[in-house]
């Protein structure tokens, strides 16, 4: 028997995506960011989470998208990497779901090899979720240039 995938869904501008739930630590609001000098520029800043001094790395930017100014449904999901916590900003977190193990695939790429970040995409009803090992994301830095071109032919 197949197992079912509990996941996070979040809105990153026009894409659903999900990660596994066991690599959230918690989802809070939008608050204000302490600039890190010389970062680069998906690192958004600093925020004391908890007693936690953590940095934020803006999804949208990281992924190749222009930021955008309505930061009301804005959220930091706040996960662990190698134990450190790490804050990332999306538009929206939409959902805690079961994805179907049988409903993900492997996307076929066009004109590029498949990004280690990348665990799968799942058709469920009209929604289409780009499933990411945002441990292996965060890790690679050039995961994210992989994203931002991404082309998926799902079968």
């Amino acid at each position: 028997m197949m197992e079912d995938l509990k996941v996070v869904v979040f809105r990153v501008g026009a894409e659903e995506y999900a990660i596994n739930i066991q690599d959230v630590v918690s989802i809070e609001k939008l608050q204000p960011l302490t600039a890190i000098p010389k970062s680069p520029e998906h690192v958004s800043g600093m925020i004391n989470i908890r007693d936690v001094v953590t940095p934020v790395i803006d999804l949208r930017i990281a992924l190749g998208q222009s930021k955008h100014d309505d930061q009301e449904m804005n959220r930091i999901i706040l996960i662990r990497i190698d134990d450190k916590p790490v804050g990332l900003v999306v538009d929206a977190a939409t959902d805690v779901i079961d994805i179907p193990e049988e409903t993900i695939q492997l996307p076929k790429l066009i004109g590029a090899e498949l990004p280690t970040s990348l665990k799968g995409v799942s058709k469920l009803a009209e929604r289409l979720l780009i499933i990411l090992d945002i441990q292996s994301l965060l890790k690679d830095t050039n995961g994210f240039e992989l994203l931002k071109d991404l082309q998926v032919e799902v079968a």
